[in-house]
């Protein structure tokens, strides 16, 4: 096995075909015994989500799409737009991090995010305080 030497998958490749060419680059056999766990234990996805993404027996949802762009440190935008979730022209009209400046508000931050309805960045927001308090309650910065 190559350790990511090959070029990445196109972005109308089946999901699994970038899968595995990520796991690769990053160190992780696809093909090696126990490999599915170790990824799994490092991105905290499923071991059966990440065994049904490399089997192409499924896609994966907006959250295991985080993670792997997480996990992987790679954009998280294509990888949404392997997965279906998003039309590869979404990757023409992005500005380079560079380009864009940075957000100075939560609701641009939001919107950066592409959270632009009103109810839903308030939802969001609730959660992110939500979760600030219970981190406040149990001492963690």
């Amino acid at each position: 096995m190559t350790n990511g030497s090959q070029p990445e998958p196109p972005l109308d490749a089946p999901f699994a075909d970038w899968l595995r060419w990520a796991l690769a680059r990053h160190g992780y056999d696809p093909e090696e015994r126990g490999v599915q766990r170790r990824f799994a234990d490092a991105s905290g996805l499923p071991v059966a989500t990440v065994s049904r993404l490399l089997r192409n027996a499924s896609q994966p949802d907006v959250s295991t799409c985080y993670a792997l762009g997480v996990t992987f440190d790679v954009p998280v935008l294509p990888v949404l737009v392997r997965a279906g979730h998003l039309p590869a022209e979404v990757l023409d009209k992005e500005p380079s991090p560079t380009e864009r400046p940075a957000p100075t508000t939560q609701q641009q931050a939001l919107a950066a995010l592409g959270i632009t309805d009103p109810a839903d960045q308030t939802a969001v927001l609730s959660m992110i305080n939500a979760l600030k308090a219970k981190d406040r309650r149990e001492g963690v910065n």
